[in-house]
């Protein structure tokens, strides 16, 4: 059987798909130069190849491969009627998640899907509940790979952490992690509102990290460059992008900061405190919001005096509630071995 992962998103997907295809040892392929650079850089045990989108046709496609694991549902639902029509086919597709999302939930329409992997229960449920899961033909649990990976190379990724983010800090303090997702059209980001306030009030006691979603770049790019330009030598924050791999950085902040980014999930192993906004200003659907402190909406100037007084409580009073919702999210760990037999166990059955 003849497999591949197809990565032509954006280069986060490397710390999702990338790693799945490094755990299963199936060949990478990424369509833009930048994510090819990026896999040698930080994930070197990648076997990955630069092919144009162009040349990924149906003939190649289907002559080449049996088996493709991908990051886009739509896309497969393109090419998976076309192969069955033009070469008299069945091309199995694996669907890899790009983190613990909890978007989705207004979604009326699903696409048929072959095999979708699932973390745990909170992607499961999720699918279940929008009616996502009646169209697809199988599902496997793979817990959360990803962490065990970053361990498994710790030293190399944290190596590259120090040495491009945390070096860059001109004063030791604890480092607070901000995850701003994008504005989709359930969610909207908190990125331009409050990154300038964000900076200006709470650097004096922490380092910052922002960890841009390569989404908020893509939608409205002049306004993000223009925020980076202003922060970029800023001896207390550092906005980041072209750095994949999220567990060495969420390993040395102390607490982390989001609005609806599923790395909020990720931080959960750590159990560390977390912050919320909340820019809707309306009650949370996330199971994640409920394992920290939202911000008040009339914090004013204040934020400096409430994360400094409120840490312990947040580390003390919400430990139990991470560890739940960390397990409902991810589940229990699973070896490679395991992951790789109960997704290849599903193909074969067919």
């Amino acid at each position: 059987m003849r497999n591949v992962a197809i990565i032509t998103g954006p280069e986060t997907y490397l710390d999702h798909l990338g790693v799945l295809s490094s755990i299963l040892d199936v060949p990478l392929i990424v369509t833009e130069e930048q994510t090819f650079h990026l896999a040698k850089q930080f994930y070197p045990d990648l076997d990955v190849a630069l092919c144009d989108l162009s040349d990924l046709t149906i003939e190649f496609l289907a002559t080449n491969y049996d088996v493709i694991f991908q990051t886009g549902k739509f896309w497969t639902a393109e090419l998976r009627p076309f192969i069955e029509m033009l070469f008299r086919k069945k091309m199995r597709f694996v669907f890899c998640p790009h983190g613990n999302s909890d978007k989705g939930h207004s979604l009326q329409n699903h696409v048929e899907q072959d095999v979708s992997l699932v973390y745990g229960d909170h992607l499961l449920n999720l699918l279940q509940r929008t009616g996502a899961a009646q169209k697809i033909r199988h599902i496997v649990r793979t817990g959360n790979y990803r962490y065990p990976y970053y361990l498994r190379y710790r030293q190399f990724y944290d190596n590259l952490a120090e040495k491009i983010v945390f070096s860059r800090f001109k004063t030791e303090k604890p480092a607070l992690l901000y995850a701003p997702t994008w504005n989709d059209k359930e969610n909207p980001t908190s990125f331009f509102s409050t990154t300038d306030v964000l900076i200006e009030e709470l650097s004096p006691s922490f380092n910052i990290v922002i960890k841009l979603h390569p989404f908020l770049l893509e939608d409205r790019p002049a306004e993000v460059f223009q925020i980076m330009s202003h922060y970029e030598n800023h001896p207390s924050a550092v906005i980041l992008d072209n750095f994949p791999p999220i567990y060495p950085l969420l390993e040395r902040c102390s607490l982390y900061l989001g609005d609806y980014s599923s790395i909020g999930y990720d931080f959960l192993v750590f159990d560390k405190p977390l912050y919320f906004f909340n820019p809707k200003k309306k009650s949370s659907f996330s199971p994640l919001h409920s394992c920290g402190l939202e911000l008040p909406e009339n914090l004013g100037r204040k934020w400096n005096q409430f994360f400094t007084e409120t840490l312990e409580f947040n580390k003390k009073n919400y430990s139990f509630q991470r560890k739940k919702i960390y397990f409902y999210a991810f589940g229990e760990e699973l070896e490679p071995k395991s992951i790789k037999s109960a997704i290849f166990k599903k193909i074969i059955e067919d």
